[in-house]
């Protein structure tokens, strides 16, 4: 299970049945064999129609399939699209007596039935839809052609055979000696993942630097995160997954089955997949998550290695995944949950229990709700669904709970989601609840144990779900393709709706009599190293009687799941408020009191109880908080525009604003004219101090890029910057 989690039981619904194991068969159960299928290779003759070579024209089909960024060998292409061809004869081509075939073939032991051995009859017309050879123009013995492709056909590494005969008779092949990639093709009509709009192809396939969303609904930060999609070890990487999941082959040509597969293998939970999450703060063994700017350099490990890289969480796991889906071809984007609910008993609701003191039962509060969850949308048909569920899904490969007995997530039409249809495939109600959740808090008397709702706050869970905005470098809020304006009238029949299928719903009456308001005011873009100051306030609104009241209020430091690591203040406080009075009660958190209490994500969590003696009636308030880091300075020299080949110096500059020193200091950078990602470190820092870094980078590709850049310490991180680059070719 994932480091630092809490150990729990999984509901049945969420957990199926085991993954079939080969190595539990049953007995006497066939076994098929892995070795690789041999062909007979027809005799040789003095008539044959020999094909000496075969010209993928790579460069042309790179153009024409928007595939010119990847930085591979091997050809790759995209399905449902003609792919031009020049195949050399060792005698003048005629069309009456010769015939010319191809047959593409995937794997070892490919099969027509499976759609691994595709036989690519000869046409002498366009096709649409479907496979053939066009001679289009034919010169001596060159012949200019195009391969037609299904637009559903799988998404794999194709072996090229040419097939000749003369009159019928004198057959030949040609085994090409390069394989080449085809992808999914988000521009034919007929694929599944068609997207019409040519800026958002542009943006959720071709765009290899993104943005990701952290912190809390009040104090939104952002990061960049370098895709790097078109790298060459990526596709490799992919594929090589792929093969590993235990997905059928068969089931390669659909966005659906291939999408929920890497959901699966890009955690290690089930199957030693790419990535180990790590939530308990000890990172001693491998790389801390808030160290990782991009995926390649996780990718290049993992191939490297051949094993699971330490450590992610959820923005990493997002970023993994829309590297992955974007390389295919599937357009996907990386999107910010804030307040997201983790309901592990699947009752849509989040149940938190106190004492009457305000005190938090750890034992009961098996929910939590995170500061924030970064997962996926892609966007793909889902013709196993009934009509209209088609366009985004959401995707999820952080493991959280299991589906189907394996740690993965989606894909969940946000249709699906948004109406309250959580029968629907894939975890629609697991999604639906960590955007539509009610959260109720509980007070256990203190002598007999019986608990009574103090609060229920339908509108809590999942607030400005955020990715980047298209064409544009700023934040753009989806919550209304996710759910219905919060309280409205559709908003409450999803709900129901969903309520529906959920056999352990529960409904939560409170009627107190209120007459005292509680309001508490929390700050927001307070810089960390500086103090901060809460302040409630409270009315009686009573026409006549004054009210005794108390409160309470905890402060923690808290990872962004919510988990709590240290108790930094506790405050209470007894007043009488007269009729109509508003008393106001400040609470300060000084620099002093939590400089060694923070966590990686720099969060605090308050909680705030309040009472009134004569009336009984109780208030509870959740208080996410989030200091604002310091920006990287990057700088380059020559500043403007670098050339493709030629070296050029970096400079990164950060400054201490903690009142204590820094260690275990590094910086990072990585972007598209860096292989991989570079570390290196530097001195402690003291407090209000520099640390500086210069290096020599060599831009590689030419466009508009980014250079990313993070600071990072055993007591703060997440400290990032970057610079715009413009790279030009070398004249």
């Amino acid at each position: 299970m994932p480091r630092g989690r809490r150990v729990r039981s999984v509901s049945d619904e969420r957990h199926g049945r085991k993954p079939y194991s080969y190595e539990s068969a049953t007995p006497g159960r066939r076994v098929v064999s892995t070795a690789e299928l041999e062909f007979p290779v027809p005799p040789e003759t003095e008539k044959q129609l020999k094909v000496t070579a075969v010209d993928l024209q790579k460069k042309v089909n790179s153009e024409a399939h928007h595939t010119w960024d990847y930085e591979l060998s091997e050809m790759v292409v995209r399905r449902g699209q003609p792919i031009s061809l020049i195949i050399f004869l060792n005698q003048e081509y005629k069309e009456d007596v010769h015939k010319i075939e191809l047959e593409l073939r995937v794997g070892k032991r490919p099969r027509i039935n499976y759609g691994t051995r595709v036989p690519v009859p000869q046409v002498t017309c366009a096709q649409e839809d479907d496979w053939g050879i066009h001679v289009v123009k034919a010169e001596g013995n060159r012949l200019e052609c195009l391969m037609y492709t299904a637009a559903d056909c799988l998404v794999a590494k194709y072996r090229l055979y040419v097939d000749t005969s003369v009159d019928g008779k004198d057959e030949f092949r040609f085994e090409h000696p390069d394989e080449f990639y085809m992808l999914f093709n988000p521009w034919c009509k007929q694929d599944d993942v068609y997207m019409e709009d040519e800026d958002k192809r542009n943006e959720y396939v071709l765009r290899d630097t993104n943005l990701y969303y952290y912190g809390t609904s009040r104090t939104i930060g952002w990061s960049h995160w370098y895709q790097g999609q078109f790298e060459g070890i990526v596709l490799k990487c992919i594929f090589q997954l792929l093969e590993e999941s235990g997905l059928a082959k068969r089931k390669f040509g659909s966005p659906v089955y291939v999408s929920r597969a890497l959901s699966a293998k890009l955690n290690s939970e089930d199957d030693d997949g790419v990535l180990v999450g790590n939530w308990s703060g000890d990172y001693s063994d491998g790389v801390e998550p808030t160290d990782w700017t991009g995926s390649v350099a996780i990718f290049e490990e993992y191939m490297k290695t051949g094993k699971p890289v330490c450590y992610g969480q959820c923005w990493v796991f997002a970023g993994l995944f829309t590297t992955a889906l974007r390389a295919l071809g599937v357009p996907c984007r990386t999107l910010t949950n804030f307040e997201s609910a983790h309901d592990t008993d699947g009752n849509l609701t989040l149940d938190y229990h106190y004492t009457e003191e305000g005190e938090p039962i750890d034992d009961l509060n098996e929910d939590s709700i995170w500061n924030f969850h970064v997962w996926n949308d892609a966007w793909m048909a889902r013709p196993d669904l009934p009509t209209g569920y088609g366009g985004w899904q959401a995707l999820d490969a952080t493991p959280q709970e299991t589906s189907e007995g394996i740690f993965r997530t989606g894909p969940a039409p946000l249709t699906a989601i948004k109406r309250g249809d959580v029968y629907l495939n894939y975890d629609a109600k697991f999604i639906f609840a960590e955007v539509n959740a009610e959260r109720v808090d509980w007070i256990i008397n203190n002598k007999t144990k019986a608990q009574k709702a103090a609060d229920v706050d339908p509108s809590h869970v999942g607030r400005r779900i955020s990715t980047k905005k298209l064409n544009s470098w700023t934040r753009d809020d989806i919550t209304d393709e996710y759910k219905f304006a919060e309280g409205s009238e559709r908003e409450r029949i999803a709900v129901m709706t969903a309520s529906k299928h959920v056999k352990s719903a529960k409904k939560v009456y409170t009627e107190i009599k209120k007459d005292v308001r509680f309001e508490v005011d929390v700050p927001d873009e307070v810089m960390v190293g500086s103090d901060v100051e809460l302040e409630v306030k409270i009315t009686n609104d009573h026409m006549t009687d004054a009210r005794e009241v108390f409160t309470s209020v905890t402060c923690n430091s808290v990872r962004y799941t919510g988990v709590k690591v240290h108790q930094v203040l506790v405050k209470k406080d007894k007043m009488k408020v007269a009729s109509g009075e508003t008393v106001s009660h400040k609470v300060l958190v000084s620099a002093a009191d939590y400089k060694d209490k923070l966590t990686d994500s720099a969060s605090f969590k308050f909680f705030v109880m309040g009472g009134v003696i004569q009336t009984q009636q109780t208030y509870v308030g959740h208080f996410d908080f989030q200091f604002r880091r310091p920006e990287l300075e990057v700088t380059t020299e020559p500043s403007g525009t670098l050339t493709a080949g030629i070296p050029f110096k970096a400079f990164v500059k950060f400054t201490n604003p903690l009142p204590i020193t820094l260690q275990q200091c590094s910086f990072r950078l990585e972007g598209t004219g860096i292989e991989g990602q570079i570390k290196k470190a530097v001195r402690n820092v003291p407090s209000g101090k520099d640390a500086d870094l210069e290096i020599k980078l060599t831009a590689k590709r030419v466009g508009n890029s980014k250079l990313l850049a993070s600071f990072h310490s055993s007591q703060l991180n997440q400290v990032t910057g970057y610079i715009d680059l413009e790279i030009q070719e070398e004249e």
